[in-house]
């Protein structure tokens, strides 16, 4: 949605960019031709919509490339998530003196990735996620954040899921978060 309104934005500053050359060379050369006006209008708005189909397709090429290492970084997130649902992890563990080698560097590889790859949202969401997770707030529901950035940065959409809705997939009793 957003990308769509700067796309939109984009194309209405070509189209007066456009028309301010456009009346700037008519006034300029003081053509009165008005075949001459309507080829060079025509013009304008043709390359106009050359240079935003361009734009729009090489952010759209750059999105699907990158498409496989964002999927790569939250294939880490969700293997940790799952270590941590299985109980893999002691709380003993989760001591900074006592993290394990293989804890380390998944959160080291999980971090370096988001960086590289994830976007705003995701990223405000891992943040807002580690805050919760320390202050003893609502881990579920910060997951489930987490989830959501994660699925509309992949180009999903969010629409109809309230609060909760993905962590509740993931539950034994779906309904034990409320």
């Amino acid at each position: 949605m957003k990308q769509t309104a700067i796309g939109i934005i984009a194309l209405v500053i070509l189209l007066l960019l456009g028309w301010f050359i456009f009346g700037t060379i008519t006034s300029w050369l003081e053509v009165q031709d008005s075949t001459v006006i309507a080829a060079f209008t025509t013009a304008i708005f043709g390359l106009s919509g050359l240079w935003y189909a361009q734009w729009h397709s090489k952010s759209r090429d750059i999105a699907e490339n990158h498409r496989a290492s964002k999927i790569e970084v939250y294939g880490v997130f969700f293997n940790l998530v799952e270590k941590f649902q299985a109980e893999e992890v002691t709380d003993e563990e989760l001591e900074e003196e006592n993290l394990p080698e293989w804890l380390k560097s998944d959160f080291t590889q999980l971090n370096r990735g988001l960086i590289l790859w994830a976007s705003p949202s995701v990223i405000t969401a891992w943040l807002n996620f580690r805050t919760v997770s320390t202050s003893g707030g609502n881990i579920l529901l910060a997951m489930d954040e987490m989830y959501k950035a994660i699925r509309k940065d992949l180009g999903n959409s969010n629409f109809g899921l309230k609060a909760g809705d993905l962590i509740r997939i993931g539950l034994k009793d779906p309904d034990e978060l409320k």
